[in-house]
């Protein structure tokens, strides 16, 4: 269903778009929402299909930091800062 939900071309519909983010939650590891009778689940792989990402290192999280060695976490948030 969300293939062609991304799929339509044409029209924009603000609200179904506003109700799709006004219901947008986290259910485990996935995005879900409800639309007009219609649930959608965004999973890793629907979700690197849509962006045109590859999916294939370790995740940082708070979970495994200490997992990687020689990680700096001042460094690494001043890569993410456009203007370091």
């Amino acid at each position: 269903m969300l293939r062609r939900f991304l799929e339509m071309n044409g029209n924009i519909y603000p609200d179904l778009i506003r109700v799709f983010y006004t219901n947008l939650k986290f259910e485990g590891n996935n995005l879900v929402s409800h639309v007009k009778g219609v649930n959608m689940e965004i999973t890793h792989d629907v979700w690197a299909v849509v962006t045109g990402l590859k999916y294939a290192s370790l995740r940082i999280n708070k979970g495994n930091l200490g997992v990687v060695e020689d990680f700096n976490k001042v460094q690494y948030y001043k890569s993410c800062l456009k203007n370091q």
